[in-house]
Parts: C-alpha cells; structure tokens; sequence
C-alpha cells in the first residue's frame, strides 16, 4: 500500500493503514510504505516505518548477495555494505561478513595446499588455525594426506651410498 495522495482519513483510518503495513513487514514483506504526510504523529511514525523498511530491503538483498555469491556460484570474498545500518542490523551484517572471511580464508588456503601438492611441493600445510568442525576434520585430513605423499617422496628418494 502505497498511497499518491495525503490522506484525508480519522486517526483510526491511519492507524488501521499503519498496521497494515506493519502487519506485511512481520510476514517478511517490505514494499509496502505509507504516505509521509499523515497529519502529526502519524507522519512521523509514517517516515520511521518507510525507512525501517527500505532498511530491511537494503539488507534483505546484500544478504541474500552474498549467501548466493558463496553457497551457489562460490565466488568467495564478497562483503555486504548497508551504510545506514545500526545496532542488532549491523551486528547481523558484519557476522554475515565474517562467515564469509572465514569460508574464503579457509577454502583458499585448502586450495593453496592443493595446488601445491599438485605442483609436487610436498612441504605446504593448511595453516587456518580459528576453525572447528567440519573444517577442522578437513583441514587435519588434507595436512594427513600432504604428510603421507611426503613420507611416500622420501621413501622413493634412493638412498645415499
């Protein structure tokens, strides 16, 4: 609900059109927005919700950027800017942020490891230390494997007479 004229409507009518939007912006709906020049409060209640939403907008979509350019097209190193965020908004965006610093840290320096195994230097480890799980288990499984083709290299190396 967007409307193009000031409304002309009682203090219940506006009330009734604040809720509405309110209610569309608690269901994950924001491009409603209410007409500014409600008359007093109502207007500037009017405003605070229109930017409250085209926040939420704002953030909806670098967030979603970023989940996409990662967890499905794995273009890693993105980092999601919403200027006017605040508080628990900003918290949120810069946790966002720092997942996916952490993803990319940790999946080049897997592919550094890689490469260079291919490379045949044998000497490279994966170094990311602030990882648990998952990428722990896999971080420790790489560095077995690049240990063992090390070991296998200096096996097959003859020895000296």
């Amino acid at each position: 609900m967007h409307f193009k004229e000031a409304p002309t409507a009682s203090p219940e009518a506006i009330l009734k059109d604040i809720l509405d939007v309110l209610t569309c912006m608690h269901n994950g709906h924001f491009t409603p927005h209410l007409h500014e020049t409600f008359p007093g409060i109502g207007g500037e209640i009017a405003r605070l919700i229109n930017k409250h939403l085209e926040m939420l907008q704002d953030f909806r979509r670098e967030h979603h950027r970023i989940m996409e350019e990662v967890g499905v097209t794995g273009r890693l190193g993105g980092q999601g800017e919403v200027p006017e965020l605040q508080g628990a908004w900003k918290e949120m965006m810069d946790e966002t942020n720092r997942m996916g610093a952490n993803i990319t840290g940790q999946c080049r320096n897997f592919g550094n490891v890689v490469r260079s195994l291919i490379r045949g230097d044998l000497k490279d480890r994966a170094t990311c230390t602030a990882i648990q799980g998952e990428f722990r288990e896999f971080r420790e499984e790489l560095n077995e494997l690049a240990d063992q083709f090390e070991d296998r290299s200096r096996a097959a190396e003859p020895v000296p007479s």
